[in-house]
């Protein structure tokens, strides 16, 4: 889907994945951590916007890199 790489989840530190679905005629994009099931909205049309908006999100002090 795309290749830049999600950051950390900014408020546990686990692993995220991008996630898609196709609702009403068109695909949906979102992110969501693996360890504590934080996601984002709005849901994203475009998977390189959905992952943009997840890197732009602020660690938490001590998690992530």
């Amino acid at each position: 889907m795309t290749t830049t790489k999600l950051k950390p989840c900014p408020f546990c530190g686990g692993e995220a994945q991008l996630r898609s679905q196709k609702i009403y005629g068109g695909e949906s994009y979102w992110v969501l951590c693996r360890k504590c099931f934080s996601t984002q909205e709005p849901y994203h049309t475009k998977a390189v916007e959905a992952v943009a908006a997840w890197n732009r999100r602020y660690p938490v002090k001590g998690k992530g890199k």
